[in-house]
């Protein structure tokens, strides 16, 4: 009985190259999906210099300010959509449409051919107008779109108490959450417990009896369901005042704080 013999040079030489071919593809797909993992508005404009005039894909839960309806869009003189980026003071970023030409006059009249609204995922090409930065007297930033679409947020996680709000923030920002606290207002304050600024949209649904004008510096009790804005070392609200902030989607009036439900 003859034992085939097979000497380890016919096989080992071959290994090699086998696995710099795989390396060479696993780079190359860690590549392209590195390139097309979505961005946070914030993190593209912390440093736009290194996305300028490139394609890049970004999630938007920030609040989109523009025509809300499409009687709206018809009749609205200017087609940009601001998008308003809590912890981004400082910044004028906006969604433009496909036909945007930064050497056309009336660029800003170009209009998108449906309404955006949020929170949406889009992909276009960053670009700065330095004639409109000169005019606000800072940074301005837009992207050519050349697709969007909605993006699922998932239900809203119930948080608990101010402890818990505190020891997720990092977790739970640019989240849907929903929360329950003691809410003052007045002049240059919005504020739940203390710590979190809350912010309202014209859209915002409000349910329960609102504080009459007597009554809106009284402390009341709310529940609150919205996007948190709670990213680390940034600061919101009135002056920077604030670790969080949370933009309303929904807000329960639930009484004046201290008198039973």
């Amino acid at each position: 009985m003859h034992h085939m013999l097979i000497k380890p040079r016919t096989i080992f030489p071959v290994l090699p190259r086998y696995c710099v071919l795989i390396l060479f593809w696993v780079t190359l797909l860690s590549g392209r999906l590195w390139a097309q993992a979505p961005l946070r508005p914030g993190d593209l404009l912390a440093n736009p210099g290194a996305f300028l005039g490139r394609s890049v894909a970004v999630e938007i839960v920030e609040p989109l300010q523009g025509p809300r309806s499409a009687a709206a869009l018809a009749s609205a003189e200017y087609g940009q959509v601001r998008v308003w980026i809590p912890d981004g003071i400082g910044v004028d970023f906006s969604l433009v449409p496909a036909s945007f030409r930064m050497e056309d006059p009336q660029r800003y009249r170009r209009k998108f051919d449906r309404v955006i609204a949020g929170p949406v995922r889009v992909r276009g090409e960053l670009l700065s107008d330095a004639e409109l930065a000169k005019g606000l007297g800072r940074p301005a930033y837009v992207l050519r779109v050349a697709s969007v679409e909605s993006l699922p947020l998932g239900p809203a996680v119930t948080v608990s108490s101010l402890a818990e709000l505190q020891a997720r923030a990092a977790a739970l920002d640019r989240q849907s959450i929903v929360y329950e606290g003691i809410y003052r207002s007045g002049f240059e304050v919005s504020a739940l417990d203390g710590v979190l600024w809350l912010a309202m949209a014209s859209d915002t649904e409000i349910l329960g009896s609102p504080p009459s004008r007597d009554e809106v510096r009284k402390p009341h009790r709310i529940r609150v369901t919205g996007i948190l804005f709670s990213k680390p070392g940034a600061r919101y609200g009135h002056l920077g005042g604030y670790s969080m902030q949370i933009q309303a989607s929904k807000v329960e009036y639930l009484g004046e704080a201290g008198v039973p439900r």
